[in-house]
């Protein structure tokens, strides 16, 4: 490996992407790729623990586990829809106290939230990845999940790939008979690679937006 340096990365709050991280630089041989190790987030990791302890001791019951796979769906759908370039879906995806964090308190703005993404994702082939998730419920309309989460991104335009690797710890609640998600957490742990431009200008429109009417 080579010489490892200390670096700084700032993204705009609220984007979909780490705004406020110190990470771990080491470059290698093989590749000469950007390997970022990202510490976790403390307060992160409490949740991570509350929740996994909590569903080492909860009992399920037939119609408990049908919502288990209900929430399931749930963040399952916002990783398709990511991927199929979809992103504005999420607007019906998430709650109306809907909040967003990485790092910090984000953005409360869905509409936001999608537009980043979709700004993100435009130039990209994209490909989201979640794995081992724990979903305790807290009550009969409220759930906090997590997620062990990895992506993996090639750009269009030169094959240039980016791949992360995260936690999701999100909360769902049950608005209408619906699951959505209230607060939506995310901590990259590992990063390999960078991701160009991850800013959309204020002026910009996207050329395909389709309402969520299902």
């Amino acid at each position: 490996h080579k010489q490892a340096v200390r670096a700084v990365t700032r993204i705009k709050a609220g984007s979909a992407r780490p705004f406020s991280i110190r990470i771990e630089k080491t470059f290698t041989k093989e590749t000469d790729m950007a390997t970022f190790n990202i510490p976790f987030n403390e307060e992160f990791r409490g949740w991570v623990i509350e929740v996994i302890k909590n569903v080492r001791r909860q009992q399920y019951t037939p119609e408990l586990l049908c919502e288990h796979q209900k929430v399931l769906e749930c963040m399952y759908f916002y990783w398709w829809s990511m991927d199929m370039k979809k992103e504005e879906y999420a607007t019906e995806l998430f709650a109306d106290d809907f909040q967003y964090w990485n790092g910090n308190p984000g953005t409360t703005d869905k509409r936001e939230q999608a537009l980043v993404s979709k700004w993100c994702n435009r130039v990209m082939q994209t490909m989201h990845m979640g794995h081992q998730p724990m979903i305790w419920f807290i009550d009969s309309d409220h759930a906090r999940g997590v997620f062990q989460y990895e992506d993996h991104m090639c750009y269009f335009d030169d094959a240039e790939t980016c791949e992360g690797w995260a936690v999701y710890c999100e909360d769902f609640v049950k608005e209408n008979g619906v699951w959505r998600i209230s607060r939506h957490r995310m901590a990259y742990r590992q990063m390999d690679g960078f991701y160009r431009d991850p800013i959309p200008p204020e002026s910009w429109v996207p050329e395909d937006w389709e309402e969520p009417t299902y």
